[in-house]
């Protein structure tokens, strides 16, 4: 379910949009179609007690939002990569890894510091558990878009 609204999502990510306030509203709410549908992963895997999710599901709904920004940084380097996919010069080039790079690090500490957040609420089985989760999710999620985007020339 979360694989197909995420190829979907990348769909509406294509290059050259006539509707570019239609495509950013259609992102908009594809993005929180996924984080509905991950967030009801999320919740079933992590087997919380009761007193745990209402500890968890503030910091998580924190998390989410974070997410959702940095998922649209997401989509905004896809469009830009498929903008200049033709005419890609050096220095496009260096702005995309730049960007793709600082994406990265931002997704990497959002997930770090929700785990130092939930380490202070939860068992630490439980944060892992919740990264690992994170983990798997995100992997599949980024399935579709790294099958469908082509090699730089």
């Amino acid at each position: 379910k979360i694989a197909l609204v995420a190829t979907a999502l990348l769909s509406v990510a294509a290059p050259f949009a006539t509707q570019a306030q239609s495509t950013y509203d259609d992102t908009q709410q594809l993005i929180a179609q996924i984080q509905a549908d991950k967030r009801e992963v999320v919740l079933k895997a992590m087997a919380l007690d009761d007193a745990q999710l209402t500890a968890f599901t503030p910091i998580y709904d924190d998390y989410q939002d974070d997410r959702k920004q940095l998922m649209q940084r997401g989509v905004d380097l896809i469009n830009a990569y498929s903008f200049n996919y033709d005419s890609m010069t050096d220095d496009v080039a260096k702005g995309l890894l730049k960007d793709w790079f600082k994406l990265q690090e931002d997704e990497h500490a959002l997930v770090k510091g929700t785990a130092k957040k939930l380490d202070k609420v939860l068992p630490t089985a439980k944060v892992l558990r919740f990264v690992q989760v994170e983990n798997k999710l995100n992997t599949l999620l980024r399935l579709p878009g790294i099958q469908g985007i082509p090699l730089a020339k």
